[in-house]
């Protein structure tokens, strides 16, 4: 059996943190998720936790007031490698302004962009669980 994977929710909805954590606790692919409604607060945590945070993937929304997805990402970049390395990014969006797709696909931190809302098994698809 695959150990449970370790995520973290960054989302200004409190909402959509809610059910994203549901199910994807319900799914059976973790037991584990961390959730932020401030893409600020997830950054200090990250720091703070650094020497002991397990393997883990972040799915971060795009539009959101104080620091957007971009200016998270930004803000990621200049973490230490051996921190970022621990750490798979998906931007979830509803958008379809193309500037905000091209700019996510050219991103080298963000895996991919997902549609919101957020279907599970198109997730495990892309985790290849």
């Amino acid at each position: 059996m695959e150990p449970l994977l370790n995520f973290f929710l960054i989302d200004d909805s409190a909402f959509d943190l809610f059910i994203y954590e549901k199910l994807l606790i319900k799914s059976g692919i973790t037991n584990s998720v961390k959730t932020f409604n401030s893409a600020r607060d997830a950054l200090k945590h990250l720091v703070a936790k650094a020497d002991e945070l397990p393997d883990t993937i972040i799915l971060l929304d795009l539009q959101m007031p104080d620091m957007n997805g971009f200016e998270f990402i930004d803000e990621f970049d200049q973490l230490p490698g051996d921190l970022r390395s621990k750490i798979r990014i998906f931007m979830l969006s509803s958008t379809i302004d193309t500037r905000d797709i091209e700019k996510a696909k050219a991103s080298t931190h963000i895996l991919d962009l997902l549609p919101k809302p957020l279907e599970i098994p198109f997730l495990k698809k892309k985790l290849g669980v």
